[in-house]
């Protein structure tokens, strides 16, 4: 039985047509000690049907663990979103997109943005942002808690996807929070959505796009307002 209503299947399709490059969702997984592994393959499964340009791979991460610590990837059920380039389609470029956990309710909808930006869709950031992401010049990594029925959640999410996917610095990853309490505890998550910087800054709430990203960005230069 499929998990997207017909409806929903109609609308993907459109979506997915306008995709101008492959994607490749990494599916990492493993046999033992992981009960959401097999809803996640069910709900990727899903796409490939609805898209010409979207493929599943499955990473099994005790089997390759080199591939797993390539992508940073610890647990599962997690994804990472990779996409073949325009002039050089046999190279995967890597979106520095996660998602760890099961994409299911609100989430789903974030998974979806994240194929489609690596799919070729326009990025929504404003100039500022993209002026501002221009000058990161260190590692960055942006943790942001969720869970399927937070309805704020996919505008946090969104935002640090579409900040990793400009910049080559920045990894975001975006975790149910539901199904890790260890990490809930680690982070101090009382609230969702919650995005941790670095394992050091803390910006709660679904904020506007220039405060998320001014907060995240902290430490960074801010570009200059004649420029952007």
């Amino acid at each position: 039985m499929a998990l997207i209503t017909p409806a929903d299947q109609q609308y993907l399709r459109k979506s997915f047509a306008a995709m101008t490059r492959p994607v490749r969702l990494l599916f990492f997984t493993r046999t033992l000690d992981c009960t959401t592994c097999l809803q996640t393959r069910q709900i990727l499964d899903e796409f490939p049907p609805l898209g010409d340009h979207i493929e599943v791979e499955e990473v099994n991460i005790v089997l390759e663990p080199d591939k797993a610590k390539q992508y940073g990837i610890d647990r599962t059920p997690s994804i990472a979103v990779v996409y073949h380039e325009e002039n050089t389609p046999e190279i995967l470029a890597d979106s520095r997109i996660r998602f760890v956990g099961t994409p299911a309710g609100y989430e789903f909808a974030s998974l979806v943005q994240a194929i489609l930006l690596a799919g070729g869709r326009e990025s929504i950031l404003t100039d500022r942002s993209r002026a501002r992401l221009a000058l990161v010049d260190a590692p960055v990594t942006l943790r942001v808690f969720t869970t399927p029925t937070c309805s704020h959640c996919p505008k946090a999410v969104n935002l640090a996807y579409e900040m990793a996917f400009a910049s080559p610095h920045i990894t975001s990853y975006a975790i149910e929070a539901t199904e890790f309490p260890d990490l809930t505890r680690r982070y101090r998550i009382t609230g969702v959505p919650k995005t941790v910087v670095n394992d050091e800054i803390e910006i709660l709430g679904g904020l506007p796009e220039d405060d998320f990203i001014d907060q995240a960005l902290a430490g960074f230069p801010v570009a200059d307002p004649a420029n952007g």
